[in-house]
């Protein structure tokens, strides 16, 4: 049977709910209210944002994108990132999570991060002839992994 009635909602004649009469009367204080919300977060993101650019000039000599051999692993050829991202410092190595690089006492090349499977691992970053950061030794004692990584250009 076919009317001209909507099928769903209400009718023109219908009273709407209550909670859309509020809406509806108090739209601008929501919008106000909503920007005031965005407003109030803004310094947050900056101070991240802030942080993250700190980072990222403290490790610039060592973020990028190395390549590992893992071919005596069965692996092949693996390419692992180093970041800055809310406000750390991380490896992107494509086994499980991310790994929070955390700096070692003492050093200001190597870090070390707790791999959830494979557990301690540790990371040397090296200079070449010309005193810039070129390699990356990765150690995995519970493995029994010891290889180094070559930057990509």
């Amino acid at each position: 049977m076919w009317t001209d009635a909507p099928a769903f909602g209400k009718g023109p004649d219908e009273v709407e709910g209550a909670m859309i009469v509020s809406i509806r009367k108090h739209r601008e204080f929501i919008f106000a209210a909503a920007w005031a919300v965005i407003l109030a977060a803004l310094p947050a993101f900056a101070a991240q944002t802030a942080a993250d650019q700190d980072l990222v000039k403290k490790y610039a000599n060592y973020i990028g994108k190395y390549e590992f051999d893992l071919s005596a692993l069965g692996g092949g050829t693996r390419v692992f990132e180093f970041y800055v991202k809310d406000g750390a410092f991380w490896i992107e190595y494509g086994f499980t999570s991310p790994g929070e690089l955390k700096p070692r006492s003492g050093t200001s090349d190597e870090f070390s991060f707790v791999d959830p499977d494979d557990g301690l691992s540790k990371l040397m970053f090296q200079k070449d002839a010309e005193g810039n950061y070129t390699k990356v030794r990765l150690v995995v004692a519970s493995l029994e992994l010891d290889i180094v990584g070559t930057k990509q250009k």
